[in-house]
């Protein structure tokens, strides 16, 4: 015997397990069979002959009563020295109640729910004792109103049909009588030992139970009109109760139900009021608190896997709620704006009016193109996951759920949007953006199907005008439209919607926050000068860009990063510069706060390592080209293949040209001399900005610049070394030569330049980047690198991207693959867009524009 018990204490979990499946199967079998006698299309009719507050009504009676059963919870925490938190154990005994209800078997599955509910952390047999103290007390309210009913048959004037029933009331009488007497005389610890205080609040919670069930078939009755003396119903309703708990059949199915019909039938009420009365009572003391109950249990349930397996539950049931939201509201739209436009088609083909949830039959055709497209707008406010969509959709569908109650009942329709409801509701919290930044892929996905729809309409009016040859065309037969009347009042509808679709974007877009900030000089500079640079960080200094700062918690500016808005699309600029511990956490906050404000960051011309972080978050990527570094330390001009080089480089000492180095600040002279250089350069091209340097004096003042002199001292070419902020890296931005410069002067440039750089102990010359270079080149690549492949070979005669590549070849011994990265939810198309419009916007349109496009940092062809 010993063994055996150990045994089941081993395996105590294994039963626990079976029980709650064993509940859940029952509970899902009895549902089905409540299902098989409550006819959805009879309620409908009942519905529709009654009042809309009377409706409301019975749903409220309905949840009160059931509220009384909370009372066997709190009696059985107070016996177990607990105390749960207040909105865990109205939930959980609304749970358990409710599943009893439908459940059954004379109270047991309760007992199980509630020793698995509140037992978990107290010893086994004192939870047993408890539980048998409220078990043995749950049917005395119903013996209480078998005497005061038994009594009633006996001694009252009520039918004579309902005096059969007195054993039966007799019977449920004696239980409570016997049960006080027990509990009062036996002193076990599981009858007994039951102290006055709980006893007398287990009798008033039973009897308050069994009032509720009791007086809302009372409630209902009269609510519909049912003529009856409640003193006679009162027994009939007793007896059939009895029987029913005695049959242990759950839900009392079955035997209730036909002793209520026949009996109410003998009072002289008409059957079919008897089977409606019933089946509005089943509904809403039964159905409707379940339904509140399996939510609750959903949510207990999430919260505990939530915690087990750190909230990662949560967030995939709420993407996908949202997902699913979006979907139906998209759909649900589009049907009622179909229905509405093509209604023979609807009527003709079966399978196309099932297709829509929301087929209304006596909606007119101005509401239904106002609420399909009311749906999709509300729809991608949703889909965007903006805050401000919430109210107004919770509202769009109340408003259509009313009606649908008032105007034409429709069960399907309002079990879908209760559905949808609920969902919008539980993924609540996919809804954390401040506004709506209307996206060119909103625009895109948005027109198509406006305009669409909008088209259809208008081609099916066209064609049903008196004038169109409808005899030619028989084949389009479900284009016929019932009037022009009608079809005009949805072409108003479409109008109107018009409008309230641009008020309602606005509306989600809000003031239109912009992140980041305008440049500050000194605390760039500063944070530059503390924790480093890259060869971008001197760009944030042309002035044409945003920057966002990280602070860390010693609110110190340790990461900065510099970008530009275009559209949706916050492009930034290169790598993070700054402290490199910090950039990981600095890149995610700043993807965090740009998501939260409705934009999509861009990271173009960004480093592998940038890449590898990115990817975690949802990125996709395409290779840019490829940086030429030049190894200082190993550069030399011996060999076969720098003789050329060699060649300029003697040339050029000749004819007594010299290269110098200039500091800061620069004479006004010296900027005069070096804008003609540069202003000839350009020719009539324009400033390009943003990945890229232009002429300005308050760039060129931070940093030094390296000019080519003539023997008479004229400048003919000169370049800007802008500071890396490292010990490491050495590069340039402006590169530009006048008409006089004799040809090889960038290369005497560079050269002069590395022995410069070497002599100052850094370690590579960064040349910049190599556009669409070893792009594309395996067949295994990604389809827009092989289209980038095919503009790298094809596109020479446009721009010479590979002459650029062979340029860099001769002085390169490192190439580094730069990348744009960005996120699956744009288009690549209109990323690509996006930096083309930056790339060649004048300087003086960059100001005005947000965008980003590096192709190289000079722009001297060979």
């Amino acid at each position: 015997m010993k063994k055996i018990l150990q045994w089941t204490k081993d395996h105590i979990s294994y039963f626990k397990t079976i029980f709650i499946f064993s509940v859940a199967i029952i509970v899902f079998r009895e549902l089905l069979s409540i299902g098989k006698t409550v006819s959805f299309e009879q309620l409908g009719i009942i519905f529709q002959d009654l009042a809309f507050w009377k409706i409301g009504l019975m749903f409220l009676i309905g949840l009160v009563a059931v509220l009384p059963m909370v009372g066997y919870d709190v009696i059985l925490n107070r016996i177990l020295n607990q105390k749960p938190k207040k909105l865990f154990l109205l939930e959980s005994s609304w749970m358990v109640n409710t599943i009893n209800n439908i459940a059954g078997f004379g109270g047991l599955v309760s007992i199980g729910l509630r020793s698995e509910f509140y037992g978990k952390e107290k010893d086994g047999k004192l939870v047993v004792r408890a539980l048998s103290k409220i078990f043995i007390f749950l049917m005395s309210g119903l013996s209480i109103y078998s005497l005061a009913s038994f009594f009633l048959v006996m001694f009252g004037h009520t039918n004579e049909y309902l005096q059969q029933y007195w054993i039966w009331l007799v019977g449920g009488g004696l239980y409570f009588p016997i049960v006080l007497i027990i509990s009062l005389i036996k002193k076990d610890e599981y009858i007994g030992d039951i102290d006055s205080r709980t006893r007398a609040g287990l009798i008033l919670t039973s009897f308050l139970e069994w009032t509720g069930v009791l007086g809302s078939f009372l409630l209902i009755g009269l609510l519909m009109g049912v003529k009856m003396n409640p003193l006679q119903v009162m027994p009939l309703f007793i007896a059939a109760s009895v029987i029913g708990i005695v049959s242990m059949i759950p839900g009392e199915l079955g035997s209730f139900d036909i002793m209520m019909i026949i009996g109410l039938s003998a009072l002289g009420i008409e059957r079919e009021v008897v089977v409606a009365w019933i089946l509005l009572y089943r509904l809403f003391y039964y159905i409707v608190p379940f339904i509140i109950g399996t939510i609750f249990f959903i949510k207990n349930l999430s919260h505990s896997l939530n915690n087990r397996y750190s909230g990662i539950p949560r967030e995939l049931s709420t993407e996908l709620a949202h997902k699913v939201v979006v979907f139906l509201m998209y759909f649900s739209g589009i049907m009622i704006v179909l229905s509405a436009t093509i209604p023979e088609a609807f009527s003709q083909f079966k399978w196309l009016k099932q297709l829509n949830p929301l087929s209304f039959h006596l909606i007119t055709q101005f509401p239904a193109i106002l609420l399909g497209f009311l749906l999709l707008i509300t729809g991608r406010g949703i889909a965007a996951r903006v805050k401000r969509a919430y109210l107004p959709t919770i509202g769009l569908i109340i408003v259509t759920l009313i009606y649908t109650f008032i105007i034409d009942f429709s069960w399907g329709v309002i079990i879908f949007l209760a559905l949808l409801l609920v969902i919008i509701v539980f993924s609540k919290r996919e809804l954390f953006r401040e506004q709506l930044v209307y996206s060119w892929e909103m625009v895109t996905i948005d027109g198509f199907i406006f305009l669409a729809l909008t088209l259809l309409y208008i081609v099916i009016g066209v064609y049903n005008l008196p004038t169109f040859p409808h005899h030619k065309h028989h084949f389009i037969e479900f284009f016929f439209f019932p009037s022009e009347k009608i079809w005009f009042s949805g072409f108003v509808g479409i109008l109107f919607v018009t409008l309230f679709i641009y008020l309602f974007i606005r509306y989600l877009e809000g003031s239109r926050h912009k992140i980041g900030l305008p440049l500050d000089e000194e605390r760039a500079f500063t944070l530059l000068t503390i924790y480093g640079g890259n060869t971008d960080s001197q760009l944030i200094f042309l002035k044409d860009k945003d920057m966002y700062i990280y602070t860390d918690q010693n609110n110190e500016d340790t990461v900065l990063l510099q970008f530009k808005t275009i559209n949706n699309k916050c492009i930034v600029m290169g790598d993070p510069s700054g402290k490199k511990e910090d950039f990981s956490v600095a890149v995610e906050q700043f993807i965090n706060e740009a998501d939260r404000w409705g934009y999509l960051p861009v990271f173009y011309e960004a480093s592998e390592e940038v890449v590898m972080f990115l990817h975690e978050f949802g990125y996709d990527f395409i290779k840019m080209g490829e940086e030429a570094h030049v190894d200082l330390p190993n550069f030399t001009l011996s060999g076969k293949k720098m003789k050329s080089e060699r060649a300029v480089m003697n040339r050029f000492s000749k004819e007594n040209y010299h290269f110098d180095v200039l500091a800061p600040p620069f004479s006004e002279e010296l900027i005069q001399e070096l804008k003609s250089v540069s202003d000839e350069w350009l020719g009539s091209r324009k400033e390009k900005g943003f990945s890229l340097g232009f002429f300005s004096e308050d760039y060129l003042q931070r940093g030094k610049i390296a000019v080519a002199r003539t023997q008479e001292n004229h400048i003919v070419a000169f370049a800007n070394i802008i500071p890396t902020y490292t010990e490491e890296e050495a590069t340039i931005d402006l590169m530009r030569y006048s008409k006089e410069a004799p040809s090889g002067v960038m290369d005497y440039l560079f050269i002069s330049l590395f022995n410069y750089m070497n002599e100052r102990g850094f370690s590579y010359f960064n040349l910049g980047m190599a556009p669409l270079s070893n792009v594309g080149t395996s067949k295994k690549s990604f389809f827009q690198e092989r289209i980038a492949y095919l503009v790298y070979e094809f596109g020479s005669r446009f721009y010479s991207f590979r002459g650029l590549r062979d340029y860099k070849e001769k002085y390169a011994a490192k190439w580094e693959s730069r990348y744009t990265l960005y996120s699956r939810k744009s288009f690549i198309a209109y990323v690509m867009v996006a930096l083309l419009i930056i790339d060649n916007a004048p300087i003086e349109q960059q100001k005005k524009m947000y965008g980003v496009r590096r192709i190289l940092r000079n722009r001297y062809q060979r």
